[in-house]
C-alpha cells in the first residue's frame, strides 16, 4: 500500500511530466508558427520594419511586403536641393538596391535564437515592445560616384578674384570679386538612403559650401590703388627681332605685381635665369665695351624703364648699378643694369597703399607705369647734372682687306660721363626736397679706325 508521501511525490512528478509536455507543444508553435493550412514560420508580434508590421507574416508575405514598400515609396524619386537649384535623383539610377530576403530572415530570427527555454522566455516574459528590423540596402559604387561627379560639376562655381581695371585716363577701378561654391559629397550618400525610406518630404539639401576668391572687392579696395603715379618710356629697333622678343619676356614676368606697403622689389626673383630653357633668345649685349651675342640681349632695357617709373613714383630704391658704358636707348644716370647671377635692381614700396607695376610693350616702345596713391598737388620730376665729359678718343686697327693707306671709320665711338642724378619734389610748384640719388660715371669708348696694311 503506497503511503502518503509516496502518493503526493507521484503526483507532483506526474504534474511536472504534463507542464513539460505542455510547455514542449506551446515552445513547437511558438517557435515555428504553424498554423492550419500552412507549414511557413511566421514571425512574431510587434516586429516592423520601417511602416510595416510583419506581425504574423509568413516569409513569403513578409516579402511581399517588402516589395510592395519598395515600389511604393524607395523607388521614388528623390529631390536633390541647394537654395532655389534643385535636381531629381531616381534612385535606380546609382543601383539602390534592398536586401529584402536578409531582412526578412532578420525578423523571422526575432524570438527564435538561443535555446528552448530563453526563447520560451521571450515570448511569455518579454514586454509589449515594438522590434524594428532596420531596411537594409545599398547602392552601386560605380554608379554612385559617376553621379557625385556629375552633380560636383553642374554646382561648381569657381571664384573670381578681384581685378583692377586701368582706365583711359588711367585712374584705377576695381571689377567686383565672384564667391565661388563647391559640393562637399561627404554623407550624402546616408543622407539619401534616410530620405528613401520616407512617403514625403525626400528631399536631401545638399550640403554647398562657399569659395572664397584670393581677392576680394573689399581687399582690393583697401588696397588704395587709385591712378598712375609714375611711368616712363624707351624706344627700341623694331627690326632687332631676338631683342624685342627678349624684352616682351621680361616684361610679361614683371607686368601685374603688387607690392604690399614695405615690400621689396626683385628684378632677378620676378624674372628669373635669363636662359634658352626659359625662352629667352640670342642677342646683342655689352661685354668689355663691345656688343656680342649673348642669351638675354634687351633684358637692361625693361629693368631701365622700370627704373625711371619707379624714381618717378616716389618710391625708395634698394640696388641698382649703372652700366660701364652709355646704353643707347637712356640718358646718362637714368638706367639700371642686371645679370642674373650678381647684379640686382630692387625697390621698396615705403607708402602707405599698395602699389602695382605694368609693363606695355608696343611695336617700338616699352613704357612702365606704377599704379598707386599719391597725394595731391605733389609733383616728381629727374634731374640730371653732368659732371664732367670724357671723350671718346681715338684707336686703329689693321684691317688686310684694305689697301694700303685705305682708312675706314668703323666705329664713330661715344663720350664718357659722370652724371648726377637728383629726385625733385614740388607741391603747388614749390620745391619741398632734392634728394640725390646717384652719382655714375660712364666709360668712353674709343672711335675706331680700320686701316690697310702696308704692303712689304
Amino acid at each position: 500500500m503506497m503511503s502518503t508521501r509516496s502518493r503526493s511525490l507521484h503526483i507532483s512528478l506526474i504534474l511536472l511530466s504534463c507542464c513539460v509536455v505542455a510547455m514542449a507543444a506551446y515552445y513547437t508553435v511558438v517557435n515555428y508558427g504553424v498554423n492550419a493550412g500552412s507549414a511557413e514560420p511566421e514571425i512574431f508580434g510587434d516586429v516592423w520594419v520601417e511602416e510595416i508590421d510583419l506581425s504574423s507574416m509568413t516569409r513569403s508575405q513578409a516579402e511581399e511586403a517588402l516589395h510592395r514598400y519598395i515600389d511604393e515609396v524607395i523607388s521614388q524619386q528623390i529631390v536633390l536641393a541647394f537654395g532655389d537649384e534643385a535636381w531629381q535623383l531616381d534612385p535606380a539610377d546609382i543601383g539602390l538596391s534592398v536586401f529584402v530576403g536578409e531582412i526578412v530572415e532578420r525578423a523571422l530570427a526575432v524570438g527564435r535564437t538561443g535555446n528552448w527555454l530563453e526563447r520560451l522566455k521571450f515570448r511569455i516574459l518579454r514586454p509589449r515592445e515594438r522590434v524594428n528590423i532596420p531596411l537594409i540596402m545599398s547602392v552601386d559604387e560605380g554608379r554612385f560616384r559617376d553621379f557625385v561627379f556629375a552633380l560636383m560639376t553642374d554646382i561648381y562655381v569657381a571664384p573670381e578674384d578681384a581685378a583692377f581695371v586701368i582706365n583711359p585716363d588711367d585712374t584705377v577701378s576695381v571689377r567686383p570679386s565672384n564667391t565661388g561654391r563647391y559640393l562637399d559629397p561627404e554623407d550624402l550618400g546616408n543622407h539619401i538612403k534616410e530620405v528613401a525610406l520616407k512617403r514625403t518630404d525626400r528631399t536631401v539639401v545638399l550640403n554647398v559650401k562657399p569659395m572664397v576668391p584670393a581677392l576680394t572687392t573689399e581687399q582690393a579696395n583697401a588696397m588704395n590703388i587709385r591712378e598712375c603715379i609714375g611711368r616712363f618710356s624707351t624706344n627700341f629697333n623694331p627690326e632687332n627681332k631676338p631683342r624685342v622678343h627678349n624684352i616682351r619676356e621680361a616684361a610679361r614676368a614683371i607686368d601685374g605685381v603688387i607690392l604690399g606697403p614695405g615690400e621689396t622689389f626683385s628684378f632677378n626673383e620676378i624674372v628669373g635665369p635669363r636662359s634658352a630653357e626659359a625662352g629667352y633668345l640670342e642677342a646683342p649685349v655689352m661685354v668689355d665695351d663691345d656688343l656680342v651675342p649673348g642669351i638675354g640681349g634687351g633684358i637692361c632695357q625693361v629693368s631701365s624703364t622700370l627704373y625711371n617709373a619707379v624714381l618717378l613714383a616716389n618710391l625708395s630704391i634698394v640696388a641698382r648699378s649703372n652700366h660701364s658704358m652709355l646704353p643707347s636707348y637712356i640718358q646718362a644716370g637714368r638706367d639700371a643694369a642686371v645679370a642674373y647671377d650678381y647684379m640686382d635692381f630692387k625697390f621698396r614700396n615705403d607708402g602707405s597703399s599698395h602699389i602695382l607695376v605694368k609693363l606695355i610693350v608696343a611695336d617700338n616702345s616699352i613704357t612702365a607705369k606704377v599704379y598707386g596713391y599719391a597725394p595731391d598737388g605733389y609733383h616728381v620730376s629727374i634731374v640730371a647734372s653732368v659732371d664732367e665729359k670724357i671723350p671718346p678718343g681715338t684707336v686703329t686697327v689693321e684691317d688686310p682687306s684694305l689697301a694700303p693707306g685705305d682708312e675706314v671709320v668703323d666705329d664713330e665711338g661715344a663720350w664718357g660721363y659722370v652724371v648726377t642724378v637728383y629726385r625733385v619734389i614740388t607741391k603747388d610748384g614749390v620745391e619741398l626736397s632734392r634728394e640725390r640719388v646717384s652719382k655714375d660715371r660712364y666709360r668712353a669708348r674709343p672711335k675706331r679706325i680700320l686701316v690697310g696694311v702696308p704692303s712689304l
